[in-house]
This record gives C-alpha cells, sequence and structure tokens, in this order.
C-alpha cells in the first residue's frame, strides 16, 4: 500500500465511514474491515489517529483490538466509532488503551474536535518518559501501569489521579486537593472521586501490583506499597473509598 504523509486508519465494516472521516479531516484514511487484517500491516503504518468500530461482522467486537493496536502505536489516538448507546462500552474501550469515542451518525465537528484535542494530548504523552515505582512501571505518556509484563490501561483522569498519588506515595493527600487538581473548579461529588480510585485499584489489581490506596477518614487518600503481595481487603475488592 503506498502511504502518503499524513492519514489516518479506519477499522470499520462500513465502508463509507473512512471515506466520511477522510471528508472531514481533509486527509485520506485507509480502510480495513476486519481487526486481523490491519494487524498484519499494523507495524508498517504510523498514522495520524486510528478509527475502530466497536461492532465487526467479521471478527464481532473491535474492542478485543484496541490493547494490540495501543502497543504497536504507543502515542497514536485511538477513537472508537459507534452507533451503540451503552455506557460501560465506551467505558471498556477507554481502558482497554482507547483515547476517545465518536458516535454514528458521524458529527464533522464533533470528529475534528475530538481528534485535535487527542492529538495534541498523544504528542505531549510523548515527550513524558516510563517511570518505575514500586513493582510497577508507570507511563504517563501511554497511560498504563506494567508489571512483569502485564499491562493495564487508564483513561486520562485516572491516569493523572494516579500520577498525582505516585508523586506523593506514603503521604495523605486531602480529597479536595485531589478533586481540585483533576476538574478545578468544577464541582463534582466524592463518588465521583471514589470512582476513579475504584478503577485504579482494578488497574493495579490485574497486573498483580502490591500497591494500596488506601482512604483516611476525614484526612484523605494515601498510596503506598506493601511488602509482597499481601493486600488489605479494601485493595482487592473494588469498594469505594470511604
Amino acid at each position: 500500500m503506498e502511504k502518503e504523509k499524513r492519514y489516518t486508519i479506519t477499522l470499520d465494516d462500513d465502508p463509507s465511514i473512512s471515506k466520511i472521516i477522510a471528508q472531514v479531516t481533509g486527509i485520506p484514511s485507509h480502510p480495513f474491515t476486519s481487526g486481523e487484517s490491519l494487524l498484519k500491516e499494523a507495524h508498517s503504518l504510523d498514522p495520524v489517529a486510528a478509527f475502530v468500530d466497536v461492532h465487526l461482522e467479521m471478527d464481532g467486537c473491535g474492542l478485543d483490538s484496541i490493547p494490540r493496536f495501543r502497543k504497536i502505536w504507543p502515542f497514536t489516538p485511538i477513537i472508537v466509532v459507534t452507533s451503540d448507546t451503552k455506557g460501560d462500552l465506551i467505558g471498556q474501550a477507554l481502558a482497554m488503551g482507547a483515547n476517545d469515542f465518536i458516535r454514528k451518525p458521524i458529527n464533522a465537528h464533533e470528529l475534528t474536535g475530538r481528534l485535535h484535542a487527542r492529538i495534541l494530548e498523544m504528542s505531549t504523552r510523548r515527550k513524558h518518559g516510563v517511570t518505575e515505582i514500586g513493582d510497577i512501571k508507570f507511563s504517563p505518556g501511554q497511560a498504563s501501569v506494567t508489571k512483569n509484563g502485564q499491562v493495564a490501561y487508564l483513561p486520562k483522569l485516572e491516569t493523572q489521579l494516579l500520577g498525582m498519588l505516585l508523586e506523593q506515595r506514603d503521604l495523605i493527600v486531602p480529597r479536595d486537593e485531589l478533586k481540585q487538581r483533576l476538574w478545578g473548579r468544577i464541582a463534582v461529588s466524592e463518588n465521583t472521586l471514589d470512582r476513579k480510585i475504584s478503577d485504579i485499584r482494578k488497574a493495579l489489581a490485574d497486573v498483580g501490583s502490591s500497591c494500596m490506596i488506601q482512604s483516611h477518614y476525614k484526612k484523605g487518600i494515601s498510596l503506598r506499597f506493601i511488602e509482597g503481595d499481601v493486600r488489605s481487603s479494601s485493595q482487592k475488592s473494588d469498594g469505594k473509598a470511604s
């Protein structure tokens, strides 16, 4: 395949989607109808962004390919394209390494806005290296935590939150400070922060980290690494911080 200097990838069994994306972005979009066919060529491709449909006739669920694309293109925006209205599907895609999503039918302003924002975001991430802390490798650039080859990906805010806690590990960080740094002046509920913490706990558990995030009543949140792989019940469970 002859490749232009700048192009996107579209993984969708509807051939019109790549044409729409090319028309909206002003650069070519190479179409693929199955994840396997794209994976065969992925290492030789360097797209500006990859648009991935989550429902493919040939492969079933396009979500399964996202972690593999993320390893091949660590700093390429992966944007999920879907007509599915299920919120948990989008959350699953983001947790598997996608950066954003757009709904079908495609809105030109939404597509360009999200694409430009994600390109700038990934460009910034590229500048950040991988840090080894405790028993994990934390990469803000790839929004991931790794231990012994096991990788878990985090959405944007969860990545920022984990970075804050790692910076101040062993210290109790007030919840209001965490919320202010994540959301600025936007008022959010305690449950919103709790859900982010729960997602981080799950990611750390998925890779088998000994990192423990604790909630201290009326004081805040702390993160520390413990000896071995013995974790408290709150670390093992997906319960909310108190």
